[in-house]
């Protein structure tokens, strides 16, 4: 990694905590407004295609939407720190399966209404393919560092993996976690990938500056504080889908 500047302030740890905000209000948005107002308008006709972009609660589903663009390029970035540093990547592979398992009911419940919906998954699998991307990328590295062409065939896999089972992000998800983790040496790479990688995203580059500004420590982060980033995702979708399903 290259020398980190001291103004570099944010720890991993505040990373996130701003990516899990982020998702949030994002959320807030696919789910309540979206799934739980705005679609079931149009299905049913008392609202219509034309009038929609003048309907209050679109234009406050379109500033959450874009305020929410920052947290899944955040949760790239740090699953790549977390790869490189961890002790044990099975460990964390099976966490990340795990919550996948775990969320994937919510999910579907927020966003869809429904307790499963094949037409696509949550995003802790897209980040478990890119754990395995990583792996095979890091097995198969040739000894100047480059990537060997078997890692890019096993990561091309991972890619052709979540295309094929619809994870949130599905190819592009995990080509960008690829990306990043082949640029990890070199911060100012990682993010100029990063940024033109997301730019499908209108606001999405912009996590990038808060990369840019990561002092490359984790940051004061107790066990249970450790736990809690990991049970926020499943936990947040199942109060959404509640009052999606429920109460709108």
């Amino acid at each position: 990694m290259t020398a980190l500047s001291p103004r570099r302030t944010f720890s991993g740890t505040a990373l996130k905590t701003i990516a899990c905000i982020t998702m949030l209000v994002d959320h807030i948005g696919a789910s309540c407004i979206e799934a739980g107002i705005l679609t079931p308008g149009l299905d049913a006709g008392t609202l219509s295609q034309d009038t929609l972009s003048a309907y209050p609660l679109y234009r406050l589903d379109m500033v959450l939407r874009f305020t929410g663009r920052l947290a899944f390029p955040l949760f790239c970035f740090l699953l790549v720190e977390g790869f490189v540093h961890t002790h044990n990547v099975k460990g964390y592979l099976g966490r990340l399966v795990l919550f996948g398992l775990l969320s994937e009911v919510p999910f579907d419940l927020a966003f869809f209404r429904t307790p499963f919906d094949p037409s696509a998954q949550n995003v802790y699998w897209t980040l478990a393919l890119g754990v395995l991307a990583m792996a095979g990328l890091k097995r198969f590295e040739k000894e100047n560092g480059l990537p060997g062409w078997q890692g890019l065939v096993w990561a091309v896999g991972c890619a052709a993996l979540a295309l094929a089972a619809h994870t949130d992000y599905n190819a592009i998800g995990v080509i960008i976690i690829c990306a990043l983790y082949l640029t990890r040496t070199n911060r100012k790479r990682q993010c100029l990938a990063g940024a033109l990688l997301f730019m499908f995203e209108l606001t999405a580059p912009l996590a990038f500056v808060l990369v840019w500004f990561y002092n490359g420590q984790r940051g004061a982060c107790s066990p249970l504080q450790k736990k809690a980033f990991y049970w926020f995702y499943p936990v947040h979708l199942l109060v959404l889908a509640g009052i999606t399903n429920l109460l709108l």
